[in-house]
């Protein structure tokens, strides 16, 4: 899945690694936005708990979110890595 093209970028989450990550990207939970998981360094494993399938994404990869999915992630040791949000679709 991406991001639809008519998504305006909005607010980005500083870089996270394992360990300056905030607990609650851990526990289960959902995004009311587009948004997408850009992996710098490492590698992430986005788990959507609605459906327990796994996406590993590598370094230099990225991943869609979609709103409303209820998920969580579980960084490797080395990960480095953040979240870009998306707004309102331009008219």
């Amino acid at each position: 899945m991406n991001i639809p093209s008519n998504a305006v970028p909005g607010r980005r989450t500083p870089t996270f690694t394992a360990e300056t990550m905030p607990a609650a990207l851990t526990k289960h939970h959902r995004t009311t936005v587009w948004a997408e998981l850009v992996v710098l360094q490492g590698a992430v494993q986005f788990v959507n708990d609605g459906v327990r399938n796994v996406v590993v994404v590598a370094a230099g990869g990225r991943l869609a979110i979609v709103p409303d999915v209820y998920h969580h992630i579980e960084p490797s040791d080395d990960a480095c890595f953040y979240i870009q949000f998306y707004d309102n679709h331009r008219e």
